[in-house]
């Protein structure tokens, strides 16, 4: 997410396919590069737009060869003249907020671009899509740790009872220097997932209460860990596609308990992965007999899968959004013909984040223009704008296109 993982078609009309049944990642295998768009009717209620899956590895590719990183770094990682992308600018990282602050940022990147001779992309849905998991994987550590924190969470969760900082407090367990990775919390979440028995039993036995972390107390206990070791640099994390986990969530036995009121489905989020891996390390509580084993890869997989649920779909509310439309006079554009914007009618049923950032970089420029001809400043989204935005130009009926 995750998903994160485009379609042939794009807000300016193109062959795409709506369809209205339930959508899997086989369906989707099955029409590869196509656009899945649902909305939902009725007056005040939020559209629902069905997303397009993203490839973190194919988003960090695009980003380098799209030269992002003259101006902006990920993680300290690029130029330092644009902010790091890597560091979490709000809670709540999501497509529409993606949107906004392409679009809020686009004139300043344009300039930037045109004086540097860095030529100017025109990303499609698909590509907008990948950008997004890459980003949003890159902002692993949504809520940064403190170590003064973290010391507390060790002591309070009894983790010294065991765990030794550089030397072993009992037999068979490592201290934490010992340990293979606390390069992110879904190492450490992977780790504890496959000792969570062991770890049991030796807790009951001194009657020490199951840890169970919230995601700030796992990210501040990860920054105390690290604080205790020699300083390594950061790792380049990233999420795989969400097929793989897909297919590993059915394997592993997930989805024969996670049905019904347990399904992922069942459950709109906005996790950062800080959350998803303090899920995983508080799941062994209820697992019974004891958790299937888990790689460090399989971990990156199922939470890369966790992450595409959440943002496969996207809510916005089209009578907000109609409110946003008159505000920000998107009308004297594209509800005039002689303007030569493509009219409100071209975006029903296409409309998404994704098709909004591709819209921006491929007509932005020639609409700013036209925008200093009209004496209109450039406006400025929040991602909630942005969301309910959209969600009143796709419209609130199915728009059924032709196959490619």
């Amino acid at each position: 997410m995750v998903c994160f993982t485009a379609p042939r078609g794009s807000v300016s009309g193109g062959p795409t396919l709506c369809y209205a049944g339930p959508v899997g990642f086989d369906m989707m295998k099955r029409i590869s590069g196509l656009i899945v768009v649902i909305a939902t009717s009725g007056a005040g209620i939020g559209a629902t737009l069905r997303l397009l899956p993203g490839d973190a590895s194919r988003g960090k590719a695009l980003f380098r060869a799209w030269n992002c990183n003259v101006c902006h770094s990920v993680n300290g990682e690029g130029g330092k003249s644009a902010p790091d992308l890597g560091k979490s600018v709000e809670r709540g990282f999501s497509p529409s907020v993606m949107a906004g602050l392409l679009w809020n940022h686009a004139p300043a990147m344009w300039a930037a671009m045109a004086r540097q001779g860095v030529a100017r992309p025109e990303p499609g849905e698909q590509q907008a899509a990948d950008l997004f998991v890459y980003l949003f994987a890159a902002r692993f550590f949504e809520q940064p740790g403190d170590i003064r924190r973290g010391r507390q969470v060790f002591l309070a969760k009894r983790c010294g009872s065991c765990h030794g900082a550089t030397t072993a407090l009992r037999e068979g367990v490592q201290p934490v220097a010992a340990w293979e990775s606390l390069a992110d919390p879904i190492a450490l979440a992977q780790q504890m997932w496959n000792h969570s028995r062991d770890m049991r039993l030796a807790l009951e036995g001194g009657a020490i209460a199951y840890p169970r972390l919230s995601a700030q107390e796992l990210g501040d206990l990860l920054a105390y860990l690290r604080s205790t070791l020699e300083p390594s640099p950061a790792g380049d994390f990233s999420l795989p596609p969400a097929e793989a986990g897909q297919e590993l969530f059915a394997a592993k036995g997930c989805a024969e308990c996670h049905k019904g009121t347990l399904a992922l489905e069942a459950h709109a989020t906005r996790y950062g992965l800080t959350d998803f891996a303090s899920a995983m390390w508080n799941h062994p509580f209820r697992a019974e007999p004891s958790p299937v084993r888990l790689s460090y890869g399989e971990m990156r997989e199922l939470v890369g899968y966790l992450v595409s649920t959440q943002f496969f779909e996207e809510r916005g509310d089209a009578d907000r959004g109609g409110k946003v439309f008159a505000k920000k006079r998107c009308a004297v554009c594209h509800d005039n013909p002689s303007s030569g914007a493509p009219a409100r009618s071209t975006m029903a049923g296409a409309m998404t984040s994704f098709g909004m950032a591709a819209a921006l970089w491929k007509h932005g420029p020639a609409m700013s223009d036209r925008m200093r001809r009209e004496k209109i400043a450039w406006f400025r989204f929040s991602g909630s704008e942005m969301a309910d935005l959209i969600a009143y130009l796709h419209g609130a009926e199915f728009k059924r296109r032709n196959l490619p």
